[in-house]
């Protein structure tokens, strides 16, 4: 940390090496709200969305480090994504602007994990203003030009990342290949490459209060080692409180709030650490806005109950005789039409709604959808709606916890829940018979612990 605040305040880099080197890489602190900062690998994690970031670093010292940072990224179907992310840094006498434009590929491991794979190809401009240095060395070219210089390179970078429910892992590589800048004499300005480590987990999810811990590892090749910690709160994932430690530097903390598609963030470090007790403080701001796809979840419809009276109750039923009707009497009745009979649905198509299904998983003793589990209904509404004459049932299923009294309730919200969504994408009401509950009566796989969440689902059945 100590040769940053060399080149920001006295510039000794330059005077006495001919090589200008700054902090390459802003160490931000909102990485939790917006991973893409670290690893290009996480575009197409999320819906689509965008964050504007902007850190003035080390307040109270001349020239310090001022950053702007601009992320958006999209999926594009059910594997690729696109990502893009643009830079402005400014630092003492050199100015950094570059653009990376990245590409995501994703895989499934497993019904609620997947593994991303990323790649970055951008552009960098390097402009050292000269004009502005007070020079020491007459015989130093660079500062000597007394002109704006600018560089243009090439850089790149790579990231893997495992995203699931709860866990978070990846590793990136910024800068694996660049071209570097150089000035006029024997400047350059040289971009390390950096690899970024990460993991973190999501306790008590779903719930209340989450409790999300994050740690990361920055390791500048030929450059410092850092090592941070940070411990999320996450309360009914609206609002984000945090706070954590960096080695080498100090203390974090970081408060965001999620209000419908807008997201912000501030967050604010302090260094403690005795190479780091003059620096000041370092603050940051976020902006943030997604476009997922909001749908307000109807209360789903309680399952008329039928009622059978006892048997002393039903009343005889009286047998009228047949009345003789003469011949002349007789009226000539019409057959009725036959309606067409309904198309049915190969049982290939068949299998392949019931195989989306298998994704469209509730949770515990929820009968309402994520959006990953409404994108599923998607698929589904469309292949229905393809096959215009067909008549489903949708069945509702539980896991074996809890007793049978809920389980059939639940199961009976889950299909109906189901159907209504359905309806809200174009699916005519024709098309769907009834809803059906059966509990945890009828399992679809077994109820080991790996297993359970997937028996909270659906399954249609064709009306024959």
């Amino acid at each position: 940390m100590k040769k940053y605040i060399i080149v920001i305040i006295a510039l000794v880099a330059i005077l006495f090496t001919n090589k200008v080197s700054a902090q390459q890489n802003s160490l931000f602190n909102t990485y939790s709200l917006d991973p893409l900062q670290l690893n290009i690998a996480y575009a197409g994690a999320v819906c689509t969305e965008a964050n504007a970031h902007y850190r003035t670093q080390w307040i109270g010292l001349k020239n310090a480090p001022k950053l702007l940072q601009l992320n958006a990224h999209t999926a594009l179907g059910k594997s690729n994504a696109l990502a893009i992310r643009v830079n402005s840094q400014t630092q003492g006498l050199l100015n950094n602007l570059g653009a990376t434009i990245g590409y995501s590929y994703r895989f499934k491991v497993s019904e609620t994990a997947k593994v991303h794979l990323g790649l970055g190809i951008g552009w960098t401009q390097s402009s050292l203003n000269a004009q502005n240095a007070i020079v020491i060395q007459d015989n130093d070219a660079t500062l000597n030009s007394y002109s704006r210089q600018k560089a243009n390179g090439f850089d790149s970078e790579f990231g893997a990342m495992f995203i699931g429910k709860k866990l978070k892992a990846g590793a990136s590589v910024l800068h694996l290949y660049n071209s570097n800048p150089s000035f006029s004499g024997n400047s350059t300005y040289k971009l390390l490459p950096q690899i970024n480590s990460q993991i973190s987990y999501t306790f008590f999810k779903d719930k209340k209060i989450e409790l999300e811990p994050w740690l990361l590892n920055r390791y500048t090749i030929q450059g410092d080692n850092v090592i941070e910690g940070m411990l999320n709160v996450n309360i009914i994932k609206t609002i984000t409180i945090g706070a954590g430690y960096r080695t080498k530097y100090g203390v974090l903390a970081l408060v965001g709030a999620k209000i419908g598609n807008l997201k912000v963030a501030y967050s604010v470090d302090y260094g403690t650490n005795k190479n780091a007790v003059n620096i000041g403080t370092s603050h940051q701001i976020m902006l943030g806005f997604s476009m997922c796809k909001t749908t307000k979840n109807p209360k789903p419809k309680e399952e008329p109950m039928v009622v059978t009276p006892p048997a002393s109750t039903i009343q005889p039923t009286v047998i009228e005789p047949v009345k003789e009707v003469k011949k002349e009497e007789v009226a000539i009745i019409e057959e009725p039409k036959k309606e067409p009979a309904l198309e049915k649905i190969p049982e290939a198509t068949l299998e392949e709604i019931n195989q989306l299904a298998d994704e469209v998983e509730f949770d515990l003793n929820k009968s309402q959808l994520n959006e990953e589990g409404l994108k599923k209904l998607d698929a589904i509404a469309n292949i229905i709606k393809k096959n215009s004459k067909v008549k489903v049932n949708i069945v509702g299923h539980t896991c074996n916890k809890g007793g049978k009294e809920i389980n059939d309730k639940i199961s009976i919200n889950r299909a109906e829940y189901v159907r209504s969504e359905l309806l809200k994408r174009g699916v005519k009401p024709e098309n769907i018979n009834q809803s059906i509950g059966v509990g945890a009566e009828k399992q679809l796989f077994d109820n080991n612990s790996e297993n359970q969440n997937k028996n909270r689902t659906v399954r249609f059945e064709l009306v024959k």
